[in-house]
C-alpha cells in the first residue's frame, strides 16, 4: 500500500513537471517572438533614422565645432517662430474683428444662402 501511494505521488509529480515543461516551452516561444519583433522595430527605427538623416543632409553626429553653427541656427529659428507667432496674432485679431462684424449683421444673414460678398 505504501508503494502504491508513493507511485501515485510520483505520477502526480511527473505530471506537474511535464506541465511546467510545457509552460516553459510556451514561454520560450513567446520570448523568441518578442525578440524577433524587437529586432524588427530596431531595424525600422534604424531605417527611419537613415531616412531622416538623408532628408536633412545629416552626415555624422554634431561635433563641438558645430555648436556655434547650431547657436546661429537656433537664433534663426527663434526669429522664424517669432514671425509666425506675430502673423498668428494678427490673423487672430482679424478673425476677431470678422466675428464681431458677423455678430452685428447676424439678423441679415440667412443660413444656407450664398450671396455676393
Amino acid at each position: 500500500m505504501a508503494q502504491e501511494t508513493i507511485r501515485e505521488m510520483l505520477k502526480i509529480i511527473n505530471a506537474k513537471i511535464e506541465h511546467i515543461e510545457d509552460i516553459s516551452a510556451d514561454n520560450r516561444a513567446i520570448i523568441v517572438k518578442l525578440v524577433k519583433q524587437s529586432n524588427q522595430i530596431v531595424e525600422f527605427l534604424k531605417q527611419l533614422e537613415l531616412d531622416v538623416d538623408m532628408e536633412y543632409g545629416i552626415e555624422a553626429p554634431p561635433t563641438f565645432s558645430d555648436t556655434i553653427d547650431r547657436e546661429a541656427l537656433s537664433e534663426k529659428r527663434m526669429l522664424e517662430v517669432k514671425e509666425i507667432l506675430e502673423e498668428f496674432k494678427t490673423k487672430r485679431e482679424d478673425l476677431k474683428e470678422f466675428e464681431e462684424e458677423l455678430q452685428k449683421h447676424k439678423d441679415k444673414l440667412t443660413p444656407g444662402q450664398i450671396g455676393d460678398a
